[in-house]
């Protein structure tokens, strides 16, 4: 039997398994955002996480830069039909990332719980309380 946390790297990020229903993605400072990177970083989620439900925590620096092209693609297609994301809490202070994300979303509507916020500490509670009312209800 593994015990959790377990640690995998990508080429801008580090994904953390902290228990068998939580995953945190940590971005590293100074990346750009491109569509072969946040590919790689989807398919880790997917890979470590399995066909469990499961919540996201998402941590972006402040220094990270994008490509243009990386809002034109639908990263999350597969959790429609491969995942079972029941909550994403993404943490930034960047407000031009924070609004990017809104629009991403706007763009590419999600199926689980929503939370963009600069504060982690709100994240941690909000994604608890998340996967307690999963827990408890069923959906």
């Amino acid at each position: 039997m593994t015990i959790e946390p377990r640690t995998y790297e990508t080429s801008i990020a580090t994904l953390t398994r902290v228990r068998p229903d939580h995953v945190e993605i940590h971005y590293h400072p100074g990346i750009v955002f491109s569509n072969k990177a946040v590919a790689e970083v989807q398919e880790m989620r997917r890979k470590i996480m399995g066909r469990t439900p499961y919540s996201t925590l998402t941590i972006i620096p402040e220094d990270v830069d994008f490509e243009l092209s990386t809002m034109q693609q639908d990263h999350t297609a597969a959790d429609r039909t491969e995942s079972q994301v029941v909550a994403t809490a993404v943490v930034t202070s960047a407000n031009m990332i924070e609004m990017l994300i809104k629009l991403y979303f706007s763009y590419y509507p999600q199926m689980q719980r929503i939370l963009i916020t600069d504060k982690e500490k709100e994240a941690r509670a909000w994604l608890n309380t998340q996967m307690e009312e999963v827990a408890r209800t069923g959906s």
